[in-house]
């Protein structure tokens, strides 16, 4: 231990204290943002790949049942299947980075969930009533149950995902101002990857469809559109709540930290401008109809092909 010489000759024990943690980094030890281990993700990478390989194999088995199934449909469907298990291992990772962070009450997620689960399966059932087809069609088969299956199974871990961020954005948020941005902003890119996840999943259930529609039992071509129209529905059903929520705790989270109502008049123009910037970082400046479009401009070209194509097999 340190000592200091006295004027006697003699030494004494100097005693040390340690500074008391201040309030900020109190929090930020209860609050901890860092990036997972590599381990950890190097095993996350691994589920992955394992889902997508396990969704692929399960997709393509259920489309080759059918004896004169064309290469086209069995390819897109091992293709379907390999973006349900992808979709799945992502959003069981974001789930995984959510409970970390935050508290979650579970049954409230799992209600969430099956209510998604029972709006999907409703609308695949009723597929023969909403679209009737024409005589010698089958719109709804035990293929096309089962790829369904698929699909929706791949979504589920993102649906339980998006309800659990809506349930984190319904209170204010933890911590100082800089770790609730960061919160934010973790949140809102992580329900667009997951929108973006799920908008693949959209145009792959349309493809297979699009290509059931030349052999077996004569699938209808309106039921191409119809399960574009349900999957899409699906999707809007899990991420419109959690978006809509998003934007309000971050338009609350502005109108807190970055109000323009004490500012300089000589400062007004640059605060509104870095004010403006944040906004749009948040997605204030958006709608959820937007968002839900922005999923699918890359992929809109690929959209209007199959569309294109099963306009032709119909006037044939």
């Amino acid at each position: 231990m340190p000592v200091e010489p006295m004027p006697t000759g003699e030494y004494r024990v100097i005693q040390q204290r340690t500074a008391a943690p201040t309030e900020a980094s109190a929090v930020a030890a209860t609050v901890d943002y860092s990036a997972p281990e590599q381990s950890e993700t190097l095993t996350v990478g691994d589920f992955r790949l394992l889902a997508m390989v396990v969704g692929a194999a399960g997709a393509g088995a259920i489309a080759a049942t059918s004896d004169d199934h064309t290469m086209v449909f069995l390819l897109l469907a091992a293709l379907l299947g390999a973006a349900a298990g992808e979709a799945f291992g992502f959003g069981l990772s974001r789930w995984a980075e959510v409970v970390r962070l935050h508290r979650v009450v579970r049954w409230r997620v799992w209600l969430s969930v099956l209510t998604v689960l029972v709006i999907a399966c409703t609308l695949v059932a009723l597929t023969p009533v909403l679209v009737p087809g024409t005589p010698g069609t089958n719109n709804l088969t035990e293929r096309g149950i089962g790829l369904s299956a698929v699909a929706i199974g791949g979504g589920l871990s993102s649906a339980a995902t998006l309800a659990a961020v809506k349930q984190v954005a319904s209170f204010r948020l933890a911590g100082t101002p800089g770790q609730q941005l960061d919160a934010l902003l973790r949140l809102r890119t992580m329900c667009t990857r997951m929108l973006s996840q799920l908008g693949i999943l959209v145009l792959l259930v349309m493809g297979v469809n699009a290509a059931a529609t030349g052999f077996g039992a004569k699938l209808d071509t309106g039921v191409v559109l119809f399960s574009g129209v349900v999957a899409s529905f699906v999707v809007g059903t899990m991420y419109t709540p959690t978006a809509a929520m998003l934007r309000r705790r971050g338009a609350l989270f502005m109108a807190e930290h970055f109000s323009l109502a004490d500012v300089p008049a000589a400062e007004l123009v640059d605060a509104a401008e870095n004010k403006a910037k944040l906004e749009k970082m948040l997605g204030l400046d958006q709608t959820t109809i937007g968002e839900l479009k922005a999923a699918l401009v890359v992929l809109s070209p690929i959209v209007v092909g199959l569309i294109a194509t099963t306009l032709q097999q119909y006037i044939k």
